[in-house]
């Protein structure tokens, strides 16, 4: 009894409810009724954990009274969350526990089997490791992570816990009623070396808020369920004997002998009933659906788990009353944007008489389809639709006269039940989203009637059936759905499959007639019959070629159909069907092994998807399954996209996105998503050679962005013209005069109906009109035309001549812009190694001698030496050359470099590869900003011969070079990652990513250069640890930043990187910026960055060229531009080849100086950079004065201050929106971390300059944003279009500078950055602050609607508040207009140092 009392106390001591993460707060819980507690702030200690003085065995207890886990004293305490909590008993003169820690345990278990060793991990766990003697396991919190939990001791299944993977098991024992693991604490060396198995989640845990599964149906369906399952049990004692052996066959072969068709039996009921109850109706697996349904296992397994199989079919025949599980659905109205259209069935006229069906879908993936003999049939279609599934708010459908005639039934029943409409234009597909719907019907059901031999005129049956299935079958498709059923998504309802779990489409089956009293008789299942009888009633297709409705239907087992006279019916059912279907004893047949051609011949030549299923079900032996729909069945904007992407370290090459990838199982990779940042699927990319690539879709959306302007344009490099065509309405000699008044003639200038074959730099060949390439290369295209004896054609004649005149002149412009580069700040660069020894003697040094042997010292670690001669070489080995690059490090004093590589480009590309980035810079400047904020560390490292580390994914051997010295001529195999290899970078990365995968960092879908780690300090604060890597630099901010970077630091061979000097330090270089400490007036440390030794070197560089020319840096620069100098007016001479290369050179440099924080030199570097192309001798005079004022003004620094601005409240005035924009609302990404740390205030201040542009009239944008008093993003670019006014301009700045807001809040979230409410945004223009922050301000020019719209929906969603700002403080005028020198120290001062 004492005892009893004892467990009674500790086991209702636990309840409790954990607080939140916001704040940290306490509550009580008693048994059965909860006590609310006063929220108050309190103060957390962090516990170090340790590994115990000694170890301690206990049981691991499951109690599902404990509605938390509670940790005794065999576990260990990995962690503290920062929360408390009291625990308090049932029993009011029982004593509570106050301030019970909440802590990430650890318990260690090992297996009898194979004495493995197992880490246990707990999150949300009570912290009782001193006080109680067992753990006790809550296993609800357990399956709520997905764990499987089996804790009936009455099952006959084995007491056990299962992960989610099944990777994973876990015996467990009984003593009486109470069920448990045996476990000690773990050691330090167990901690460290064993595997941890994970079993809670650890988000927090609040028992009262947690939900599972709702229950779906009656009590008195579960009795019901109950009985029968009892009952089947009863009737089937065969099957609980212990014989290995369940079915005897040739037992099973007499039963089934004496079976005729049509002919009844006394005890025919009786020997199937038996034979039937374990085979045909038992509880499905996920293989016997993907078998059925023809969907992938992982799928099927993911379906059955999110829906309810809740009748169990009886197979005592006669078959017991069941009800079906659908239901009929009420008038009710159905969410969100849908669309319909009448499909042709491309199988002719069904047994039915249907040749169309009407297909309703919507974007969460759900689709109907109803059938119908005609295509004026679609109103009725649209009216049964609204009965059973809803009316939809919004309907898409296209103009055919069928269903958009004014009196035909469709739209009587459009107006009837007040349905908005959408129209789309006749043959633009993209437009109705049904269209891809119907596709991926089509083909799932080519493939199911090719890979089950079904008769054509079954089509309609089969369609329909397609459809449902899909419906109810979980996808991963989107970011919509999140894991659910798109019929779950429509109803409200968890859906319950039961009724389509035994049968798939055209399955052999048997039926009884008279209500199942008949005898057995063979036919086909067609799906399920909705709207015959009460019961679960489906098709079946009679022998006499009839469809019927029957709920006494049972399937022919695999077992059945191995007997020769079940194969003989079915054989005979077969024969008869084909007959009655088509009439014709000759008729083409369906059956055999692999599909007939012949027999499929009239669908493969007219049908396209058709051909592409049959090839696929006709070629493989094993047939891929059917997939879930996805993205691309919706609206794929990825396929057959084109653009350049960068490719083996050259330039773009133009490239094809050719389909999306999938994984093992045959599941889509990745998930769609609006915005192209969050779109993480994968696609397969092709290059014009032929070889293939995978990239993400946001690569391949960040590609495309950064080669077109914001109308979608794509900027390429012309190659050459090779080819021409008419189209039949150019000119003709005849008419290619015009006679004036007075007689005369001249030519008519028109290049009317005339197209060239143009081929691009990046590969690619597109025909362009005439008119447009005579715009853009006039010489190229006369040259053109002279070389093909086309001068004299009409549309040639009255220009070509003329242009050939100038040709000289022009063409050393255009050959200029691809001229190639042999010296690199003015130093030349060899092309081998012996032209550096060459240089070298020249030079009277051994600079790069120097490079070379350094290199090679380093490099020397990726061969080995291979002993046998050159045929033996083991087979799949490619041979590759390699040879030294050299390079001149401007960062560090003008080093030289050399670096050894593979001709990568000369081989095969693995399959392997992948994109590879590096971070940006400005989640440097995030990162750095949030260090100060939340008073974080920063260290960091630079990674050895980083790609030298990682392990080479290719087989490829090479001959030594002169590099190698004695070694030369000798066989190497290359064994590492080296540079050159066109896997190496993904090699690298992926080594790098593995190793913080292990230290549970994980990439930010904002920039996959940037993990981050939830972390505590030690007073309970939350935050994230960080790790910033560009490709070899390594950057980690933490409060304890040395134990993730010693982490990393170590041999490779162990997992570990060699950090160059064996330096873990504080950064003072970073990606070429030098980074500082400074104190800003609150008196808290930030982070600073400038670029002074940066601008030293480069300064240095650009003077000793002039030194060589006599020549020195103007002096006494006060701005970056000449006074009164303006670019676009420049009329000196144009530059020849060497100019125009310096000049981009020195342009290049001062715009990696601007990056590192010169935002004083933006506008005027932005001004020159139009000019790239072709620039004149005053354009690289200003760009050298650009480098005197960088000489005159050396120091110069912006702050990363985390401190709060100080802003007045009344210059916002806050509106009502919502009659306006109504539901607006800022989109935030469904997969952002939850924030931590203290939230920051972002801040943009934006600017036009009308007309800048003296000669095409266009304005500038200028953005400056800031977080908190940090200057985040600058951003300064001429404008696209011409504005005819200043509040054009000003509207059109803002636009951009919203949208850049946008970019920069969903990099901050998905960096679990809280943000402190909207942005802040500063303009000094009325007008377009009053028609943005006024809700009833109208807009009088239509043409700037898109801005207007966008500007005013973003207030009204929150995503800004904007406020006038006088001209005099607009910083954002640093970046639109060359101001004085008064004016520019003005604004400067406000935020550089």
């Amino acid at each position: 009894m004492t005892w009893m009392i004892a467990r009674m106390i500790y086991i209702v001591y636990h309840h409790v409810a954990c607080s939140s993460k916001a704040t940290i707060t306490y509550r009580t819980r008693k048994l059965g009724m909860l006590i609310s507690g006063s929220r108050r702030q309190i103060s957390v200690t962090q516990h170090t954990s340790s590994s115990p003085a000694a170890t301690h065995h206990g049981k691991c207890e499951l109690d599902s009274h404990a509605d938390t886990i509670v940790a005794g004293k065999n576990c260990v305490v990995l962690s503290y969350t920062g929360q408390v909590c009291d625990v308090t008993p049932y029993r009011e003169d029982y004593n509570a526990i106050c301030n019970v820690s909440v802590a990430q345990v650890a318990t260690a278990w090992q297996s009898d089997e194979t004495g493995q060793v197992y880490i246990l991990v707990f999150n949300e766990a009570l912290d009782m490791t001193k006080s109680l003697d067992v753990t006790l396991v809550n296993p609800n919190q357990l399956r709520h992570y997905g764990i499987h939990v089996q804790d009936d001791p009455s099952s006959n299944r084995p007491l056990s816990i299962i992960t989610e993977d099944a990777e994973f098991a876990m015996p467990l024992s009984r003593e009486g009623t109470i069920i448990f693991a045996t476990t000690h604490t773990p050691s330090q060396k167990e901690l460290e070396q064993c595997p941890h198995i994970i079993l809670s989640s650890h988000h927090t845990w609040t028992p009262g808020d947690v939900r599972f599964n709702s229950v779906t149906h009656s009590l008195e369906e579960e009795v019901e369920r109950v009985r029968r399952v009892k009952y089947v049990k009863r009737s089937s004692p065969s099957l609980q004997q212990n014989s290995p052996e369940i079915f005897d066959l040739s037992k099973i072969s007499r039963q089934l002998s004496i079976m005729s068709v049509g002919v009844e039996s006394k005890n025919d009921v009786n020997e199937l009933s038996t034979f039937e109850s374990s085979d045909r109706h038992t509880d499905v697996t996920a293989s016997d659906l993907s078998q059925r349904w023809l969907i992938p296992i992982a799928t099927a397994s993911k379906t059955l788990k999110e829906t309810t199989q809740i009748f169990l079919r009886s197979a005592i025949l006669p078959l017991t009353r069941r009800y079906r599980a659908d239901r009929m659905f009420s008038m009710k109205t159905l969410d969100g944007q849908w669309s319909t259209d009448t499909i042709d069935s491309n199988c002719g006229k069904s047994l039915d008489g249907n040749r169309y069906a009407q297909v309703f879908s919507n974007k969460n993936y759900y689709a109907k389809v109803y059938p119908i003999e005609s295509k004026d049939k679609a109103g009725d279609a649209l009216h049964q639709f609204c009965n059973e599934v809803g009316v939809p708010k919004e309907l898409i459908f296209d103009g055919s006269r069928e269903q958009c005639k004014k009196n035909t039934k469709f739209m009587q029943t459009v107006r009837k039940y007040g349905i908005n409409y959408h129209i789309s234009e006749p043959h633009y597909h993209n437009q109705n989203p049904v269209e891809g719907v119907v596709r991926e019907l089509r083909r799932k059901w080519y493939r199911t009637m090719v890979r089950n031999r079904v008769p054509k005129k079954l089509w309609d049956y089969g369609i329909v059936w397609i459809s449902e299935i899909h419906s109810m079958t979980h996808t991963s498709a989107g970011n919509r759905l999140k894991g659910a059923i798109p019929l779950e998504r429509v109803t409200g309802d968890t859906v319950d499959i039961s009724e389509y779990l035994d049968f798939g489409f055209y399955d052999k089956v048997w039926y009884k007639d008279n209500a199942g009293l008949s005898p057995a008789k063979p036919g086909r299942w067609l799906g399920v019959s909705h709207r015959t009888g009460r019961l679960m009633c489906y098709h079946v297709l009679t022998q006499t070629g009839q469809v019927i409705s029957r709920s006494s239907v049972t399937r022919v087992t695999n077992l059945e159909a191995m007997t020769e006279n079940i194969t003989k019916i079915f054989e005979e059912y077969d024969n008869e069907v084909h007959r009655r279907i088509n009439g014709n004893e000759n008729a083409p047949r369906y059956n055999g092994e692999k599909p007939n051609p012949e027999s499929w011949s009239d669908m493969l030549d007219s049908d396209e998807d058709f051909r592409a299923e049959f090839d696929q079900v006709f070629n493989s032996k094993d047939i891929p399954e059917a997939d879930d729909f996805t993205p691309e069945v919706m609206n794929d904007t990825y396929l057959n996209m084109e653009l350049a992407l960068p490719r083996d370290s050259g330039g773009p090459t133009f490239a094809k996105v050719t389909k999306r990838l999938r994984d093992a199982n045959g599941i889509p990779i990745g998930t769609a998503n609006d915005n192209p940042l969050l779109d993480t699927r994968i696609y397969e990319v092709e290059f014009m050679d032929g070889h293939s690539a995978a990239l993400s879709a946001n690569a391949i959306a960040q590609n495309m962005f950064a080669q077109v302007d914001s109308e979608g344009n794509r900027h390429v490099l012309f190659d050459a013209i090779i080819d021409h065509r008419t189209d039949g309405s150019n000119l003709k000699q005849q008419e290619a005069f015009i006679t004036s008044k007075n007689g005369g003639k001249k030519r008519k200038p028109t290049t009317k109906g005339w197209e060239v074959l143009v081929q691009w730099k990046d590969g690619s060949s597109t025909w362009e009109a005439l008119k447009d390439m005579k715009e853009a290369y006039p010489v190229q295209l006369a040259q053109y035309a002279l070389h093909h004896k086309l001068m004299d054609e009409p549309v040639f004649a009255w220009w070509a001549p003329h242009a050939l005149k100038k040709a000289t002149r022009i063409l050393a412009k255009v050959k200029s812009k691809y001229w190639t580069r042999t010296h690199k700040f003015g130093i030349r660069i060899p092309k081998s190694v012996e032209e550096a020894i060459k240089l070298d003697r020249e030079n009277g040094n051994t600079l790069w001698w120097d490079a070379i042997c350094k290199e090679m010292k380093n490099v020397r670690i990726a061969f080995e030496e291979f002993e046998g001669s050159e045929d033996q070489i083991p087979p799949g080995y490619q041979r590759i050359t390699c040879h030294m690059i050299f390079d001149i490090k401007m960062g560090e004093n003008f080093r030289r470099k050399a670096r050894l590589v593979a001709d990568g480009h000369k081989t095969e590309a693995p399959s392997s590869i992948t994109y590879s980035s590096v971070v940006s810079r400005d989640s440097v400047r995030i990162a750095l900003t949030i260090a100060a904020l939340n008073d974080l560390k920063v260290l960091s490292c630079d990674i050895q011969n980083a790609y030298l580390t990682a392990p080479c994914r290719e087989k490829v051997w090479c001959r030594a070079g002169p590099e190698f010295g004695s070694d030369a001529e000798k066989i190497m195999i290359i064994t590492r990652a080296l540079y050159g290899l066109k896997s190496s970078g993904a090699s690298f990365r992926a080594f790098l990513a593995e190793a913080l995968h292990e230290r549970r960092y994980i990439p930010t879908l904002a920039d996959p250069d940037v993990w981050i780690r939830p972390a505590v300090k030690p007073n309970g604060f939350e935050y994230y640890e960080y790790v910033l890597v560009y490709v070899d630099d390594v950057l980690c901010i933490s409060d304890d930043p040395m134990k993730t970077m010693g982490s990393l630091q170590g041999k490779p061979e162990h997992g570990k990187f060699k950090f160059k000097n064996d330096e873990i330090v504080k950064p003072e270089v970073y990606l070429g910026g030098d980074l500082t400490m400074m104190t800003n007036e609150d008196g808290q440390q930030c982070w600073a960055m400038s670029s002074d030794k940066y601008c030293a070197a480069a300064v240095a560089n650009v003077e000793e060229t002039l030194a060589k020319k006599g020549r020195k840096l103007p002096s006494k620069c006060v701005t970056p531009m000449g006074s009164g100098y303006r670019p676009e007016l420049d009329v000196t001479a144009e530059l020849k080849a060497d100019g125009i290369q310096w000049f981009q050179e020195v342009i290049g440099q001062l715009r990696w100086a601007i990056e590192l924080g010169r935002v004083d030199i933006l506008l005027e570097t932005s001004l020159l950079s139009h000019h790239l192309a072709l620039p004149r001798e005053g354009h690289l005079e200003q760009a050298l004065h650009i480098m005197g004022y960088l000489k005159s003004h050396k120091k110069f620094r912006i702050m990363f201050d985390s401190s709060n601005p100080i802003l007045s409240e009344s210059l916002f005035t806050d509106y009502d929106w919502f009659d306006f924009y109504r539901g607006a609302k800022e989109r935030l990404p469904p997969n952002m971390p939850n924030a931590r740390g203290l939230p920051v205030t972002m801040s943009m201040f934006v600017d036009a300059d009308h007309a800048g542009n003296k000669v095409n009239r266009k304005s500038q944008t200028g953005v400056l944003i800031f977080l908190n008093r940090a200057p985040i993003h600058w951003f300064s670019k001429r404008q696209n279009l011409v504005e005819t006014s200043t509040f054009g301009s000003e509207f059109c700045a803002l636009k951009t500078g919203i949208e850049l807001v946008e970019g920069l809040r969903y990099k901050l979230r998905m960096f679990g950055v809280p943000l402190d409410g909207p942005a802040n945004v500063f303009c000094d223009n009325e007008a377009v602050y009053k028609n943005t922050a006024i809700p009833e301000s109208t807009l009088r020019k239509k043409h700037h609607s898109i801005a207007y719209h966008k500007c005013r929906e973003s207030v009204a969603a929150r995503i800004i508040r904007i406020a006038k700002q006088g001209t005099k403080k607009n910083l954002a005028d640093l970046f639109t207009k060359l101001l004085t020198s008064e004016t520019r120290r003005f604004l400067l001062e406000r935020f550089t140092y």
